[in-house]
């Protein structure tokens, strides 16, 4: 035979012998970029957010003001917020088992089925209102995250440091029986009549605050009060230097709320996983 037809034949062949090996090759690519693309698709896939934490906020006649109307206004930016706040209230008032609290100076509730605002008009009194006790609070509301403004009015009371610990511990006890998982709590902001005795307060809610795991802002770095023009009794805040307080405390607010939110979205995805 001759080697040019020997030649011209095994090119005839080629083609035939590579054609299996053609679509082996072909079926490996092509299954190779279905797992590579679906690969893709599972590393780029995001775990569903799930809703935003949900605020209870209470608070004493701070709260009653502008200061708790700024705050809610804000938080409510970003999470569902329902608020309460009785003027004349500490933390005893709102737990479970101690007589009930009627403040005869002023009441708010502002929540999305509700609002009631009772305070003087016209020199009037405001309508006496019952002040809620805060597990009532957790079952209708079921929040995530509590935020407390009480602990003025203890700094002219005669509690011994060993009660308002005690009180301090069974609030936050109680709010943990139900369905908050995180606890801010706001201090009284800076008072000119009560200086003597504010400091004493601050450190029992600091106490508080590490042997019982929540957050503190601490309003007496932001605050100071004049009297004569912060307010006019030396321990309640006129609109303009409530709205100040609220709007410089944001800032600490937020991040701790962020941690918060944090730290609720990683264990609602380890509990799902």
């Amino acid at each position: 035979m001759k080697l040019d037809t020997l030649s011209m034949r095994i090119k005839k062949a080629w083609p035939t012998v590579l054609q299996p090996v053609l679509l082996l090759l072909a079926v490996l690519v092509g299954v190779g970029s279905f797992v590579l693309v679906a690969s893709g698709k599972q590393k780029s896939a995001k775990a569903p957010e799930g809703p935003p934490p949900s605020i209870l906020m209470v608070g004493d006649s701070l709260s009653v003001g502008k200061f708790g109307e700024v705050v809610q206004g804000h938080l409510a930016q970003k999470y569902p917020v329902a608020a309460y706040a009785s003027c004349g209230s500490s933390p005893e008032h709102w737990i479970s088992g101690e007589p009930d609290f009627v403040t005869k100076c002023g009441y708010r509730q502002h929540t999305s089925e509700s609002n009631v605002f009772r305070d003087f008009l016209n020199g009037r009194r405001p309508q006496p209102t019952l002040t809620p006790k805060l597990a009532a609070l957790i079952r209708r509301h079921k929040p995530t995250i509590l935020i407390v403004q009480l602990g003025t009015n203890w700094m002219d009371r005669s509690l011994t440091d060993a009660q308002m610990s005690t009180y301090l511990d069974r609030f936050v006890s109680e709010a943990r029986r139900g369905s908050v998982q995180e606890i801010v709590w706001i201090t009284p902001p800076d008072s000119s009549r009560l200086r003597k005795t504010q400091g004493r307060v601050h450190a029992l809610i600091r106490q508080a605050a590490r042997r019982d795991n929540f957050q503190v802002v601490d309003s007496r770095e932001v605050t100071h009060y004049v009297a004569g023009k912060t307010g006019g009794d030396g321990i309640h805040y006129n609109s303009e230097a409530s709205e100040a307080w609220a709007r410089k405390i944001q800032g600490d607010l937020d991040s701790k709320l962020s941690r918060s939110a944090r730290e609720l979205k990683f264990s609602r995805l380890k509990r799902e996983s």
